[in-house]
């Protein structure tokens, strides 16, 4: 490779590294909307970066393409999203975003360029490792910043904004840097597996702080009272402790006493500094009432879309626009909501998501990347063993803990970027032959 190629390629994985480390941080202290707008422009900003210095890659070398393993999946997806967006109902909204989102086609598209950054540029056992140690040396600060903030008043005015808005249980839900509590519960489901088999992969110092970071962002989880993200954190973990195996976890009996500790202390948290537990218990019971609370509009939402996708199965109504399509009949808002204005734009479950703003087609293609993703995550896991082994079953905890919660909530700027870039790493790790690490 000559020193064009050497530098072009340093400079995509710089910019890949980059954006693992902003976007989760980046906020601005100026309005409402303080978190995803600053990240999604890190996001274009990077991605462009990216490209470019992928365009100069390709001009002074032929670097082969490397196939993986979604890669046909994915093309159906990015052509059905195109195909869809000339038949938006609103091609502003479907191109560039909505307020408060910006996961409009330009982000999907920053997604997608992620992912094949992913397998070219980090598509290695080295590369994956690299990513998944900065992503979780990162979280360190994100998930200790959410418990500072049940003792601090907020620092800025969109997190005051954030606070008061999540704030009508009447107890303090806590958002971090990522967005709000239920964003923020979305990312820590999917960063703690990765914590703690770097917990059970490092020795020493590493030991301790990838270990406490894992009991600080477990407490986090807890006071985003983020119900979905508590069942998919749950789920991951229970992935990270069948991949790791029993043997290995008779080894590991500090991990899980402090995985324990960390569990006894988010409760006596919850029901002694942020609620009584008398509140606490409410939250949870309203997990089972179907005809109130979050869960009853959970349902309410689903319905609604799905009379949606039937109405326009093939190409959907366009990214981004279900807040303009969505029929808001007031005594049903009322009821689930509450009297307090309310748009939905956000269906709160990505299937769902895709099949009503690209249609049926375009939505089995996403599925099916993910599950080619999961198949390739196995795969790794069956065919390495000790460190990378483990490795392999913490990006599958992580992405057991992502797509689960993603179910009930949606994705984001805040931390979907990173999931596809992982995704794209493990699926060139796994094309790749294991002698030509």
């Amino acid at each position: 490779m000559n020193n064009v190629a050497t530098t072009a390629t340093q400079f995509v994985r710089m910019a890949a590294l980059s954006l693992v480390v902003v976007v989760p941080l980046v906020v601005t202290p100026w309005g409402q909307d303080a978190y995803s707008r600053p990240k999604v422009m890190i996001l274009y900003s990077l991605v462009g970066i990216m490209l470019g210095g992928w365009m100069i890659l390709r001009t002074s070398s032929r670097r082969q393409w490397n196939p993986s393993t979604p890669e046909l999946a994915l093309w159906a997806f990015v052509l059905v999203a195109l195909i869809s967006s000339w038949t938006t109902v609103n091609p502003r909204l479907t191109f560039f975003g909505g307020p408060g989102r910006y996961e409009g086609l330009l982000t999907l598209l920053g997604y997608v360029a992620l992912y094949f950054v992913g397998v070219h540029f980090f598509g290695s056992k080295r590369g994956v490792h690299r990513l998944v140690r900065l992503a979780a040396i990162v979280a360190l600060p994100v998930a200790a910043y959410g418990v500072v903030q049940l003792f601090i008043p907020p620092l800025f005015y969109g997190e005051a904004f954030t606070r008061e808005w999540y704030g009508g249980l009447g107890i303090l839900r806590v958002p971090s840097t990522v967005g709000g509590p239920v964003v923020f519960g979305g990312y820590l489901a999917s960063v703690i597996p990765l914590l703690l088999v770097l917990a059970i992969t490092s020795g020493g110092v590493a030991r301790v702080v990838w270990l406490t970071g894992s009991c600080v962002a477990i407490v986090a989880l807890a006071l985003t009272l983020t119900r979905g993200a508590w069942l998919a954190a749950v789920l991951g973990v229970i992935v990270v402790a069948v991949g790791v195996g029993r043997l290995e976890w008779r080894r590991q009996l500090t991990v899980s006493a402090c995985i324990l500790a960390a569990v006894v202390l988010a409760a006596a948290v919850l029901i002694t500094v942020v609620a009584t537990p008398g509140t606490i218990g409410t939250r949870v019971a309203t997990t089972v009432a179907t005809q109130s609370g979050s869960v009853g509009s959970r349902l309410f939402i689903w319905q609604r879309t799905v009379d949606l996708i039937r109405a326009r199965p093939l190409l959907g109504w366009g990214i981004e626009t279900l807040r303009e399509i969505f029929p808001y009949e007031r005594t049903s808002l009322v009821r689930y909501f509450g009297l307090r204005p309310v748009i939905i734009d956000r269906a709160h479950n990505d299937t769902l998501q895709m099949a009503v703003s690209v249609g049926v087609p375009g939505a089995a293609a996403y599925v099916a990347v993910w599950l080619l993703v999961i198949i390739v995550g196995v795969r790794l896991w069956r065919r390495e063993s000790g460190a990378d082994r483990l490795l392999a079953a913490g990006w599958l905890g992580a992405l057991t803990g992502y797509l689960v919660q993603a179910q009930f909530s949606f994705s984001s700027v805040a931390f979907t970027p990173i999931i596809w870039l992982l995704a794209g790493a493990a699926c060139g790790w796994e094309a790749r032959p294991r002698d030509d690490e």
